[in-house]
């Protein structure tokens, strides 16, 4: 029995999963003897060798989509068309479909609708890198859909294979939602408080920035509250650092539910927070949202059994009126606050001069 009678047995009896009828011009993979050469002076091959030849070619196929099928990873072959032609169980595993029933397929279809349509361009600017480059590449921020509708970023791996009348690009598809997602909280850490999870200053001062540029847009005011809390070290030292802890927790929480979700609070040192308002029209909007804060402060907490009262001393700056950059404003404000802290009276106004 001659090799290649054996090797297309195989294939038949599924030892090796060659491409789908449906998926190429003659339902297998193309091997053009026409373009057989002996692979050092370009010679065409004929009669024994040419046979000779196509039976390497195959066998070559057959390994090579062997290997496709062992791997864990998620790989899809396609073809100039972009038509699925091998569809391994990495890839089964990932997307939920079975070769069977996506072999032939566009692979767009592995692709989020929304996505498709948002990222046209790009998506026909790195088909068309696909095929000019030989080297391959990596792209990242991919979205793709499983059979059951759910999407998942994904990073994909391009390469290209040539053989002779045949020309195939295998994708490998990685999974990457666990990776952005610790990204996401990495990204979150470090522009948050570990205690309270509100802004730190970090992020407030981006959030200031931008709501500055929007009040000079709109022809707006925008306030900066800085708040410090009246005698913590005595509440710490009394009831202990669980309890100031989880006292800091509570006046968080109640800071942010007493603002509007336009605002920014922030914690910007152990007791200290710091809020941004926009959409101000003067000062007595600032400093009625710093008495309405005051008013919530004073209402009692209870923390681990324990009722507790305490109070802030509270200063207000104002954009333009105090400054123009963020850093000019907290520090204004921040004078304000030990201006009330100093004299009882709170919310105490900054006072250019003061």
């Amino acid at each position: 029995m001659s090799g290649t009678a054996s090797t297309r047995r195989q294939m038949r009896a599924g030892s090796i999963k060659t491409l789908p009828r449906q998926c190429s011009k003659n339902g297998k993979l193309m091997i053009d003897k026409d373009k057989l050469s002996d692979g050092h002076h370009g010679k065409t091959l004929t009669g024994n060798e040419a046979k000779a030849a196509t039976e390497r070619l195959v066998r070559q196929a057959g390994r090579y989509v062997r290997l496709l099928h062992i791997t864990h990873e998620a790989i899809i072959c396609i073809d100039d068309d972009c038509k699925i032609l091998i569809f391994n169980q990495g890839a089964e595993n990932l997307f939920g479909y079975h070769q069977k029933e996506i072999l032939g397929s566009p692979v767009q279809r592995l692709l989020c609708p929304k996505f498709r349509s948002t990222d046209k361009q790009r998506l026909n600017t790195l088909a068309r890198i696909a095929q000019d480059n030989h080297i391959g590449f990596n792209t990242d921020r991919i979205i793709c859909k499983r059979r059951n509708g759910e999407r998942f970023p994904a990073e994909v791996s391009l390469s290209q294979t040539t053989l002779p009348g045949q020309r195939l690009y295998t994708l490998v598809v990685r999974n990457t939602s666990e990776r952005m997602r610790a990204e996401e909280q990495l990204t979150h850490a470090a522009r948050h408080d570990e205690l309270t999870d509100l802004p730190n200053r970090a992020l407030l001062n981006d959030r200031l920035s931008a709501g500055i540029a929007r009040a000079e847009r709109y022809q707006r005011k925008l306030g900066v509250v800085y708040l410090d809390l009246d005698d913590f070290k005595p509440i710490n030292d009394r009831y202990g650092h669980e309890t100031g802890d989880c006292l800091l927790q509570a006046v968080a929480n109640r800071l942010r539910v007493t603002m509007r979700q336009s605002d920014t609070v922030s914690r910007v040192g152990g007791d200290e927070f710091i809020v941004s308002l926009e959409h101000i029209k003067n000062e007595k909007d600032a400093i009625a949202a710093a008495s309405k804060l005051d008013r919530a402060l004073k209402q009692p907490f209870s923390v681990l059994g324990n009722q507790i009262r305490i109070s802030a001393s509270i200063g207000i700056a104002v954009y333009p009126d105090h400054g123009n950059d963020p850093a000019t404003l907290l520090r204004h404000a921040d004078q304000a606050m030990y201006s009330a802290k100093a004299t009882h009276h709170n919310p105490q106004l900054f006072q250019p001069g003061s």
